[in-house]
């Protein structure tokens, strides 16, 4: 089942490739797209009755990035779903063509949104400091990082939580659990190769903390690991995870569905462990992934980024009421198997609720993040509260929320 050193080095000779910079400082990437936003009168294509709406011409833009992945089914459902939406809500999105839709609010439009793709939730905080979209869906680990960088940007919305797990090879008899995984890294002869996306993904953070309370030794790939019994890899990207596993150059991973779903799906791995519940417990219903906005679209739009945050408010709740058609929504938009969105986001909590859960486990992720010598700027030395403040900003998140 072990692999030489000339497969881990493959590997990390094409992820370099694949990745460019790579992932610890990531360039600007996005999706964007070349057409100019179509005319309102030449563009609907829905049946939500236009001649009820007040459609305005010159309504303010506002870009918005997200990934393509279903922890942002939020975005998902508010595009594709947008008639139901139309008909329980009052803010709603009329397609206008392309990337582009009209957000509606008591029927009067009160801006153009733009989606953006970007590749990869640790570019999401980069692209929203190149100016490439103003509000982004993304992880709450690079958010926290990049603002304590100095990126003028803050969390304005919690969005997701749990959704991460531990995946080892489909074949791999001894392997059921937390406890016969623990089990078997203690019993092999060699350094189990454990797999990750990104050194800011909070699935690596809550799998460091776990490992630590079972007393297992770990070390990064390329270190010292003379006397660790697990070897952390960084797979340079979620999409590197699967192969990787199925060719046996890693031994297992973790990150977050639908990537482990799909493993599953092709035979490839299994889910063995939730990684919101594993020990010592400080991360149960962690948050993965928020919505965050630059200061300055906090300033110039606030109405506006008001009203998206109510539609995104919508379309959770439209989430959890209609869980088949929000997986349905999700696989038309990423390309996934309807069947695997239906497991995946079912490991998911889809909250855009501020709680004194919230806040405890962000300042769990952030006590860790500090533990690592993450931070160098204002979250170096803060207590919960302050930390809070510093990476937060609920004022235009609807009141019932906060």
């Amino acid at each position: 089942m072990k692999k030489s050193m000339f497969f881990i080095i493959l590997l990390t000779a094409f992820a370099f490739l694949i990745a460019g910079c790579g992932e610890e400082a990531p360039q600007p990437a996005a999706d964007l797209p070349t057409e100019e936003t179509p005319a309102v009168e030449d563009a609907i294509s829905c049946n939500i009755p236009i001649e009820d709406v007040a459609m305005n011409t010159d309504a303010v833009p506002l870009k918005i990035g997200f990934v393509k992945q279903d922890h942002h089914s939020a975005v998902f459902v508010a595009a594709l779903r947008n008639e139901m939406m139309h008909a329980d809500y009052p803010v709603y999105l009329i397609p206008l063509g392309e990337n582009f839709y009209a957000l509606i609010k008591d029927n009067e439009q009160v801006a153009e949104i733009e989606f953006i793709q970007s590749q990869g939730a640790i570019n999401v905080p980069n692209n929203m400091q190149a100016g490439l979209f103003e509000l982004g869906f993304g992880g709450v680990v690079p958010f926290v990082a990049s603002i304590d960088q100095g990126n003028p940007i803050q969390i304005i919305s919690p969005l997701h939580q749990r959704g991460d797990m531990l995946v080892v090879p489909a074949g791999n008899e001894s392997v059921s659990d937390w406890d016969s995984f623990i089990a078997w890294v203690n019993a092999s002869e060699e350094p189990v190769t454990v797999g990750f996306k990104s050194p800011k993904a909070v699935a690596l953070i809550i799998f460091q903390s776990a490992l630590t309370e079972a007393g297992v030794t770990f070390t990064m790939s390329g270190g010292d690991a003379a006397d660790a019994s697990v070897i952390l890899y960084n797979a340079q990207g979620q999409p590197n995870l699967n192969p990787a596993l199925q060719e046996g150059m890693i031994d297992a991973y973790v990150s977050n569905n639908p990537a482990c779903a799909m493993a599953e799906h092709n035979g490839i791995g299994k889910c063995v462990a939730e990684l919101s519940m594993l020990p010592p417990g400080d991360f149960e219903n962690h948050p993965c992934c928020a919505i965050a906005a630059t200061e300055h679209v906090m300033q110039a739009k606030p109405h506006e980024v008001a009203v998206a945050l109510e539609l995104f408010a919508y379309a959770t709740e439209f989430i959890n009421e209609n869980p088949e058609e929000a997986a349905a929504a999700a696989s038309e938009w990423i390309g996934t198997p309807y069947e695997v969105e239906l497991v995946s986001m079912a490991t998911s909590l889809y909250d855009v609720s501020v709680t004194d859960g919230w806040t405890g486990n962000m300042n769990a992720i952030m006590d860790h993040m500090r533990s690592l010598n993450v931070f160098s700027g204002p979250l170096v030395e803060v207590d919960d509260i302050a930390g809070i403040e510093i990476i937060t900003d609920f004022t235009l998140l609807p009141e019932e929320y906060r």
